[in-house]
C-alpha cells in the first residue's frame, strides 16, 4: 500500500483545461467533441459560467471572446491552465488555444486536422481520433442557456445564484468557483473601488497589479486611464510590447502618441492595430489623423475615406473635409463638412474648428466661415476676414451670398408654457415658494446661434432674480424647444416673467398666490393614495385654486374610513410620547381633522420619504408612531 501510495504521488496530476463553446452553426457540437478528446469539462457549463471582465465593455474592448486577447483573458479570469476556443470560417475551423506562455492560433479546413495539431502540441492523446458528439446541436444551445438542465447544468445554475458548487467541486478551476461565490480576483475588486468611488485605495490597486498577467496589466491601465494618471501612457506602450496581439493596447499606444504629438508613432501603432481588427472604422478614422500629422495627405484621405465606408462618422468626415481644403478641393471639402455637420451632435464642431485655425489656406479660413454659421457661432467677421484677403477667390460670391443672408438674420422666442415640473403641464397661476420653469420655442435664420437663455423675475420696483441657461445644440438647428433656469417668487404679489435669447425676449405678468401644500407636493412628484390606492387628487385638482382645500379634507376623510381597521394592540394603546402623547393611533384616525392632515404634510414636505410610495393612511400611521419614541 505505501509503494502504490507513493506511484499516486509521483503520478503529475492532469492540465485542468477548458473548452469554450465555440462559434458557428455547428459550435456547440465541435466544442464538445474537442472536450470529449481532451477530458475537460462540458463546454455548455462554460457557456453558463464563463465570467465577463470586469470593465463596461467586456470582452469586446480586446476585440471579442473569439481573439488571441480573448482567449488569454478567459484563461486568466478562470484560471485554468489552459482553454481553447474556436470560431468557424468560411476557410475552415479557427482555434485558439492560451496558455500560461502565450496563445497560438490556427485555421484548418478541417476539425479533425485541427486535432492533429493539438495532438503535436502535447494536448491531445496521439493516434486518437477526434471524438464524436454526444448531443445534438439543439439540445447542447439548450443546456447553455439553462433550459431543462441534467443534474451537473443544474449545478452551474446553483452556483450561479450562490447556493454552492455541487458537482462542479473539482471539475472546473478553483478560481472560477471563487468567482461565482463572491471572491473574484484582485482585478474584479479594484474596479469595484473605482465604482464605489474610492479612488486613492483604487489607485493603489493598480500599482498592484501591474506586474500580473494581461487581466491585471490591462485593469491597471484602465484604472490609470479613468483617474487620468499620467502613467497611463507607460502602461499603454508597455501592454503592446507585452501583448502584440491586444489591438486595444495599440490604440492606447496610438493616443499616447497623439497626446505628445508624435504622429509618425501613432501611425504605426495603429497599422499594428489595423493589422488586427482590419474593419475597425475607429482606427481608421484616427490612422487618417496620424498620416495628416506626418505630411502625408493622400494616404490621409484614402484612410479617412475608408473610415466613412465602414461606418459614417462625423470625426471622419470633419478630417476628410480639412485635408481636401488643404488641398484646395473646395467640391470635395464641402461635400465632407456637409456630411459631418449633418451626422454631428454637437461634440465634434468645435474640434474641427481649432484644426482648421492653424491652416493658413484661403479654403481654411472660408470653411472656418462656413462651419461657425451652420454651429450657430459668429461667422460674419471670418466671412469678411476672407473676402479682405482673398476678394477674388472662387468662393468669394458665396462668402458675399453668406454675408447678406446673415445680415438679415433672426432670432424669435415664443413662451409656451410655465410649468413646475420641466416637461410638464402648465401650472399657472403660481404660488409663492415655487420654481417657475418657462418652457420656449427659439427659431433661427438661417440658422439658430448660440447663446444663454435667460429668464428674471422683476417686480415694479426692479428685478428681483435672474437665471441663466447655455445652450448647447448639433450644427444645422433652426428651431427648438427648450426649458429655461427656474425663477422663484418668494412672497405673494405681482410680478412680471421675461424671457430673453439674443435680441429675442417675451414677458409675461405673474399674479402670484400664497403656498399651496397640495401643490407642493406635486412639485415633489409626490401624489397622496387613499388605502385602497386611488389618487386623492387628480392633477389638475392638485394645481387648481382649491387644491389646498380639497387635499387636507379627503385626505382627514380617508383617515377617519380606515379607523376601524386600526385593531392591534399597538394602534389601539395610548401614545406614551410625542405631539399625541396619551392618545392612540385609532383614535387619531377616528377623529381626524383638515388641521391633522395639514400638520403631516407640512412635515412631508420637509422629508418627502414620509410618504414616497405609501398610501396616505401607512403612512401618516408610521408618522405618529415614529413621533413617540424620544
Amino acid at each position: 500500500m505505501k509503494r502504490l501510495a507513493l506511484l499516486l504521488f509521483l503520478v503529475p496530476a492532469l492540465a485542468q483545461g477548458l473548452v469554450l463553446p465555440f462559434e458557428g452553426p455547428r459550435g456547440y457540437q465541435l466544442a464538445q467533441a474537442f472536450a470529449l478528446g481532451l477530458q475537460a469539462p462540458p463546454p455548455t457549463l462554460l457557456a453558463l459560467l464563463l465570467p465577463e471582465p470586469p470593465w463596461r465593455q467586456g470582452y469586446e474592448l480586446v476585440g471579442g471572446l473569439y481573439t488571441k486577447a480573448g482567449a488569454a483573458l478567459a484563461r486568466e479570469i478562470t484560471g485554468a491552465d489552459w482553454v481553447l476556443l474556436g470560431r468557424e470560417e468560411e476557410r475552415g475551423l479557427r482555434v485558439f488555444l492560451a496558455k500560461g506562455d502565450g496563445v497560438e492560433e490556427g485555421l484548418f479546413p478541417t476539425p479533425g486536422l485541427a486535432w492533429l495539431w493539438l495532438q503535436g502540441k502535447g494536448l491531445a492523446p496521439r493516434y486518437s481520433p477526434l471524438p464524436e458528439p454526444l448531443l445534438p446541436e439543439e439540445r447542447l444551445r439548450a443546456l447553455a442557456q439553462g433550459e431543462d438542465p441534467d443534474p451537473l447544468h443544474r449545478s452551474a445554475l446553483d452556483l450561479k445564484e450562490g447556493r454552492g458548487s455541487g458537482l462542479l467541486e473539482g471539475l472546473l478551476p478553483g478560481r472560477l468557483l471563487l468567482l461565482w461565490q463572491g471572491r473574484p480576483p484582485a482585478a474584479y475588486e479594484a474596479l469595484d473601488l473605482l465604482a464605489q468611488g474610492k479612488k486613492e485605495e483604487a489607485l493603489r490597486a493598480a500599482e498592484g497589479l501591474e506586474k500580473g498577467g494581461l487581466l491585471d496589466r490591462l485593469t491597471a491601465h484602465l484604472l490609470y486611464r479613468a483617474l487620468e494618471d499620467g502613467r497611463w501612457k507607460g502602461s499603454a506602450r508597455a501592454l503592446a510590447e507585452a501583448y502584440p496581439y491586444l489591438a486595444f493596447a495599440w490604440e492606447e499606444v496610438s493616443f499616447a502618441a497623439f497626446e505628445e504629438g508624435r504622429g509618425e508613432e501613432a501611425r504605426e501603432a495603429l497599422l499594428k492595430a489595423l493589422k488586427l481588427r482590419p474593419d475597425h472604422w475607429l482606427y481608421w478614422t484616427n490612422l487618417g489623423w496620424a498620416h495628416y500629422l506626418t505630411g502625408d495627405l493622400p494616404r490621409a484621405i484614402l484612410a479617412s475615406e475608408r473610415a466613412v465606408r465602414l461606418a459614417p462618422n462625423a470625426t471622419a468626415y470633419y478630417n476628410l473635409g480639412l485635408f481636401r481644403a488643404v488641398y484646395g478641393d473646395f467640391l470635395g471639402a464641402k461635400a465632407a463638412y456637409d456630411r459631418a455637420l449633418r451626422l454631428d451632435e454637437g461634440e465634434d464642431v468645435e474640434a474641427a474648428l481649432k484644426d482648421l485655425e492653424e491652416r493658413e489656406e484661403p479654403l481654411a479660413l472660408f470653411f472656418r466661415a462656413y462651419l461657425s454659421e451652420r454651429a450657430g457661432l459668429e461667422a460674419k467677421a471670418l466671412y469678411r476676414a476672407f473676402l479682405k484677403a482673398h476678394p477674388r477667390h472662387p468662393a468669394a460670391p458665396l462668402a458675399q451670398r453668406a454675408l447678406k443672408r446673415l445680415e438679415g438674420d433672426g432670432v424669435a422666442l415664443t413662451l409656451l408654457r410655465l410649468v413646475l415640473i420641466p416637461g410638464d403641464r402648465d401650472a399657472r397661476p403660481f404660488r409663492a415658494g415655487e420654481a417657475i420653469f418657462p418652457e420656449v420655442r427659439l427659431e433661427g435664420s438661417p440658422f439658430l446661434p448660440k447663446g444663454e437663455l435667460r429668464v428674471a423675475l422683476l417686480a415694479p420696483e426692479g428685478p428681483l432674480a435672474e437665471e441663466a441657461k447655455p445652450l448647447g445644440f448639433p450644427p444645422l438647428t433652426t428651431a427648438l424647444v427648450e426649458t429655461g433656469p427656474a425663477v422663484v417668487p418668494k412672497a405673494p404679489g405681482r410680478y412680471t416673467l421675461e424671457v430673453r435669447y439674443g435680441p429675442a425676449r417675451a414677458s409675461l405678468p405673474l399674479e402670484v398666490g400664497p403656498p399651496s401644500l397640495a401643490r407642493k407636493l406635486y412639485a415633489l412628484g409626490l401624489l397622496p393614495k387613499d388605502l385602497s390606492g386611488r389618487d386623492l387628487l387628480t392633477p389638475e385638482e392638485a394645481l387648481g385654486e382649491r387644491g389646498e382645500v380639497l387635499l387636507l379634507e379627503r385626505t382627514a376623510e380617508a383617515l377617519r374610513e380606515a379607523a376601524p381597521l386600526a385593531t392591534s394592540e399597538r394602534l389601539r394603546s395610548p401614545l406614551k410620547g410625542g405631539p399625541f402623547a396619551g392618545k392612540s393611533v385609532q383614535e387619531l384616525l377616528r377623529e381626524a381633522t383638515p388641521e391633522l392632515a395639514r400638520a403631516f404634510y407640512e412635515k412631508v414636505v420637509e422629508a418627502p420619504e414620509l410618504l414616497g410610495d405609501q398610501d396616505v393612511v401607512n403612512a401618516f400611521v408610521n408618522w405618529v408612531l415614529e413621533g413617540e419614541r424620544p
